[in-house]
């Protein structure tokens, strides 16, 4: 495997934490107060416990690579025919329709908060043409990249939000634990769904670790510091809005930073927040499309996934613009969401770790 095919562990959680910021950094806070209120922030902090027994499950997939792709590792799983296609079926029903609704999720965004008189489609275009470029230079690339821009996020997040610190009221924050802890557990599924489950798509950049046995470790880094980020923002949501009018808007993040005034002067931070997720989106898209393209490569036993990532996007494009045909039918598909990504997120990973396990003491007895 050349350099360019090869990633850094730092590399790749940075990428990962960018990955999970993704769409959830606008919408996440909304979702979970419309299920547990004032009490959303705990819900993160639930979350994140079962995160850990999640990536200790991927990881024990990932350790059964041993430095092969997960492709590979699946054909001897589930034989040659068995396993190709389940690695297609895979990566259709999964990745390719996460990358889809990514990209309506940039194309509403733009069209209701943003630029509301440009096309969206126009936007979307833009976006679609810098992932291609991203992807085809290669992993590594993808890596220095994120390297790059996270401080950048970073930056941004900092002035957005702990801007806001000052006119936070704790009386919002109050009553904790008014419900118990039903609500809090329901908002937490919804967080495990999205987006952490998907770290299952991790798996697919396993082998291009310079290090692979860091996967857990980048992986287990991602989600801590992307659960800080979520923690500390919807924390800071709720206490300057309320979980009522955080839980009544679309995106709770990018209205809370537009009440920034301060001397008529140091204000309109809602580009902070724009910038920020549109950089996440950027990597979280890139690595969408390289698992989805790798994977058609080899299900159609293509050398190389450059020449599928042109038609992916496009059709991708074209599928977002009919998966959510309207509001009412995208707050339906959020409710059901969850339980859809974590039947790929969890079941199967636990069904494909027990194989490899019986295959591995078949071998040895």
């Amino acid at each position: 495997m050349n350099a360019k095919e090869l990633i850094t562990s730092r590399q790749a959680s940075i990428w990962f934490i960018m990955y999970q910021l993704g769409s959830a950094f606008l919408v996440l806070p909304a979702t979970l107060s419309s299920y547990a209120q004032q009490d959303a922030w705990i819900a993160i902090l639930f979350t994140l416990c079962i995160q850990v027994l999640i990536v200790l499950l991927h990881a024990g997939i990932a350790s059964q690579l041993k430095g092969k792709s997960v492709a590979a590792h699946l054909e001897q799983l589930l034989g040659k025919q068995g396993g190709i296609w389940f690695v297609g079926l895979f990566a259709t029903a999964y990745p390719f329709l996460i990358y889809s609704i990514v990209l309506r999720d940039l194309a509403d965004f733009v069209a209701n908060s943003i630029i509301p008189e440009t096309p969206p489609e126009a936007i979307v275009a833009l976006m679609i043409i810098a992932v291609n470029y991203i992807v085809r230079c290669g992993i590594s690339t993808g890596g220095r990249a994120a390297e790059v821009l996270f401080s950048l996020v970073l930056l941004l997040f900092a002035l957005g939000f702990f801007s806001l610190i000052p006119t936070t009221h704790l009386d919002n924050i109050k009553p904790v634990m008014e419900n118990g802890w039903k609500p809090i557990v329901h908002a937490s599924i919804l967080t495990i769904g999205f987006p952490y489950a998907e770290s299952v798509i991790f798996l697919f950049i396993a082998h291009h670790f310079k290090e692979p046995d860091k996967w857990k470790s980048a992986v287990m880094k991602a989600s801590m510091m992307s659960g800080a980020m979520f923690l500390f923002m919807t924390f800071v949501c709720i206490a300057v809005l309320s979980e009522g009018v955080v839980e009544n808007l679309s995106y709770p993040t990018y209205f809370a930073v537009r009440t920034i005034s301060i001397a008529d002067f140091y204000e309109r931070f809602e580009v902070v927040v724009a910038v920020l997720w549109y950089i996440a989106i950027f990597f979280r898209l890139a690595l969408l499309l390289y698992v989805i393209s790798a994977s058609y490569a080899s299900l159609f036993r293509i050398k190389s996934n450059k020449p599928l990532l042109l038609p992916i996007s496009l059709i991708g494009f074209v599928v977002s613009t009919i998966v959510w045909p309207n509001t009412a039918v995208t707050v339906r598909s959020l409710e059901e969401w969850p339980y859809y990504s974590m039947f790929f997120g969890l079941v199967i990973p636990i069904v494909l770790w027990t194989i490899g396990k019986m295959k591995d003491r078949n071998a040895s007895s």
